[in-house]
């Protein structure tokens, strides 16, 4: 009997993790389609296919939803590019992998990319366990002599700033290849490195992050 007990409980388990990630599922949908602003309770439960009552039993507040839709993408994203992106791999090339990647997945699904730069332009915070490995990566760089010492929020705002604007001009349809690599190398510079090992290195990063989406399509996550 209590063999399935535990079944019923595993079940059960299963059944809310799966419902949780339809309400997320129905949420990027709508978000990318309206903006978070616009976007109610009543759109969400529709596209998943839910009550009211189960979206709140899953998410007492909007923000907890939107917290946890930008923690999906983000978690997703990560997982892929840390897979692709070994320690051994200087930190200039994977910062610039990572910045391209990020441009790619953009460009693959414009959807994504809309629903990304909406939370952002809501009042949700930054997000830790981002700005925590890209902080560790510079540090890297700095150890290994690659990038100049800075204040940590300055780079951060810098990149983090700089990346946004290329997401929104791609969505605008505005960034071409070669503004995505001019972008990347200009923010190498500023880090400290030459402008010949910056184009070099932004321009072998992009190869690299289009032979990560060829792998592991990153429009899927």
């Amino acid at each position: 009997m209590r063999v399935n007990l535990e079944a019923r409980a595993a079940a059960a388990e299963n059944r809310k993790a799966q419902t949780r990630e339809r309400l997320l599922d129905a949420a990027i949908v709508v978000i990318g389609d309206k903006g978070p602003d616009a976007s109610s309770v009543e759109d969400f439960v529709a596209a998943a296919d839910v009550s009211r009552g189960t979206f709140y039993n899953y998410f007492p507040t909007m923000e907890d939803l939107l917290r946890a839709v930008r923690r999906k993408l983000t978690d997703a994203l990560m997982a892929v590019l840390d897979a692709h992106l070994p320690s051994s791999i200087p930190a200039s090339s994977r910062l610039a992998t990572r910045l391209h990647s990020h441009f790619a997945l953009v460009s693959h699904d414009p959807a994504w990319g809309w629903v990304v730069m909406r939370l952002d332009a809501t009042r949700l915070g930054r997000t830790p366990a981002m700005e925590e490995s890209f902080d560790r990566m510079y540090r890297e760089g700095v150890a290994a002599g690659e990038f100049r010492p800075a204040d940590p929020l300055a780079v951060r705002s810098l990149t983090f700033g700089t990346s946004r604007m290329v997401q929104r001009d791609i969505l605008l349809g505005l960034a071409t290849p070669e503004h995505k690599e001019r972008v990347v190398a200009l923010l190498l510079v500023t880090f400290g490195l030459t402008p010949e090992d910056a184009e070099r290195i932004s321009r072998e990063s992009a190869l690299r992050a289009a032979q990560i989406q060829d792998q592991v399509p990153l429009s899927a996550i």
